[in-house]
């Protein structure tokens, strides 16, 4: 199972949101993570990029 850490680019750093996310789903200027025990965190922001590899999302805010 691949499941992703989520970090939240502001002002040149990276804050860590959100690990062990199964789901993304984005709408306008927000993206939401939904992690394996299916909670929802919201963020304001869009993604810059994702690491498959890694099981790395970075999102822009």
């Amino acid at each position: 199972m691949c499941l992703s850490s989520v970090f939240e680019i502001k002002d040149g750093c990276e804050t860590l949101v959100c690990e062990h996310v199964s789901g993304v789903t984005t709408d306008g200027g927000s993206v939401t993570l939904t992690d394996i025990m299916g909670v929802e965190t919201v963020v304001t922001g869009a993604i810059s990029s994702i690491d498959l590899v890694k099981n790395v999302i970075l999102i822009a805010s």
